[in-house]
C-alpha cells in the first residue's frame, strides 16, 4: 500500500503533525482521493490545531499502524477544485449524517489541502 491507496482506502485516516518543540500528534480525520490525487479538509475552521500545524510546516505524515507516509501539503482555491473534492466527500461518506453536512459546508472549502505524498 501507498499513501494515496491509505487514504482513499481507509474511511477514518490518521495523520502526524508536528509541535512547535518536536513532538508528534496524531489524528483521526477523513480524506478523499480524485484521479490519484489526495484531499484532506479541516471542517473545524481556524481553531483546528492539526491544521495549524500542518500549514506551518507545510508537510505532515499519514500513520498506517506504525507505516508512516509522509506528505507535502498544499491550499486549494481553485472552485472548480473544491467542487471536486465536495464531490469525492459525498460519496465517500455519503451515510455520515451531519459529519458529512459539517465537511462539506462553504464555510470550510478554503481549508481543504492538497497532498502530494514524498517520492511522487
Amino acid at each position: 500500500m501507498n499513501a494515496v491507496d491509505y487514504i482513499g482506502e481507509t474511511d477514518t485516516i490518521h495523520i502526524v503533525t508536528d509541535t512547535k518543540d518536536g513532538r508528534e500528534i496524531e489524528t483521526p480525520i477523513w480524506g478523499v482521493v480524485i484521479d490519484g490525487v489526495p484531499y484532506i479538509r479541516n471542517a473545524y475552521g481556524p481553531s483546528s490545531k492539526w491544521y495549524a500545524r500542518a500549514r506551518r510546516a507545510g508537510h505532515l505524515a499519514f500513520a498506517d499502524g506504525a507505516t508512516r507516509y509522509p506528505a507535502a501539503t498544499e491550499i486549494v482555491d481553485d472552485a472548480a477544485e473544491l467542487d471536486r473534492v465536495d464531490d469525492a466527500y459525498r460519496a465517500k461518506y455519503h451515510d455520515q449524517g451531519s459529519a458529512l453536512d459539517q465537511v462539506i459546508a462553504p464555510a470550510v472549502r478554503g481549508f481543504t489541502l492538497r497532498i502530494r505524498p514524498d517520492g511522487s
